[in-house]
């Protein structure tokens, strides 16, 4: 089985565009200031027909940054929310095959916490990792993602190859 290494991508508005949004407090000036408090108003919009699900994923470091899966959602986008720095690793589909990944457009990312991301429609991700023992993250997505809207391919078995990310 072939290792594939991934350089860590610097993460900023314009490297996770072609995966979908950044979200962060630092990508612009608070709409509202006071004593107490700064608030972002829309970050980032999600259009969801239908419910919304707010779920925990909980993810552990036991395999390092290592990624053996991607999964996909062709028909809705996803939010995570870290409450430790996270690791993703995402791509786009083939060309030709909107169901199989491009490997060459793979690339892995560090989310640090206080920020967020939003995968866009059809883009390969799975969930995140992390160098601690354990870390949570916030997931948001359309209610029935996980039983209507989930692709998942087992990368050695597929493609005979994995993700190992180079920090």
């Amino acid at each position: 089985m072939k290792e594939t290494t991934l350089k860590c991508s610097s993460l900023d508005q314009d490297s996770f565009a072609p995966y979908g949004q950044y979200i962060s407090a630092d990508s612009r000036p608070a709409d509202a200031a006071v004593e107490e408090l700064s608030f972002w108003n829309r970050l980032a919009v999600m259009e969801y027909p239908g419910k919304t699900s707010v779920s925990i994923v909980q993810t552990y470091g036991r395999n390092g940054l290592t990624e053996y899966t991607l999964e996909q959602h062709s028909r809705s986008e996803e939010t995570i929310i870290p409450t430790d720095d996270i690791y993703v690793v995402v791509g786009t589909s083939e060309a030709s095959d909107a169901h199989r990944p491009d490997l060459s457009s793979v690339k892995a990312f560090l989310v640090p916490k206080g920020s967020a991301i939003t995968f866009a429609k059809g883009v390969w991700h799975h969930a995140p990792l992390t160098e601690l023992e354990q870390t949570r993250s916030f997931v948001i997505f359309q209610e029935t993602t996980p039983d209507e809207d989930l692709l998942v391919l087992d990368l050695p078995a597929e493609y005979d190859l994995f993700f190992k990310i180079d920090r």
